[in-house]
């Protein structure tokens, strides 16, 4: 009798042991899928990023281009602007 009653003590610890370990097994499972869909996220930010620095990059050239000298008075004819007389210029400190 007693025998018969450790094996199914035996028998429980093991079916808990193996659904612990199942349990366990789904858990990695679901882990590493986690890990996976957020690199490729982050890789997708980096790529925007990247492209966004880029695109950042060319604005502030071609604004640097508008803002010489020579665009400026250029723009400004096209606008229908005239050079200010003598008379009109204010120079600012």
């Amino acid at each position: 009798m007693v025998s018969g009653l450790q094996t199914s003590s035996w028998s429980r610890i093991n079916g808990l042991l193996l659904f612990l370990l199942v349990g366990l097994i789904f858990y990695c499972s679901w882990l590493n899928n986690k890990i996976v869909t957020r690199s490729y996220k982050l890789n997708d930010l980096r790529r925007e990023e990247k492209q966004l620095i880029e695109e950042r990059d060319k604005l502030q050239a071609e604004l640097a281009t508008l803002q010489r000298p020579q665009n400026l008075v250029l723009l400004g004819k096209l606008l229908g602007l005239k050079e200010p007389k003598s008379g009109q210029k204010i120079i600012l400190p």
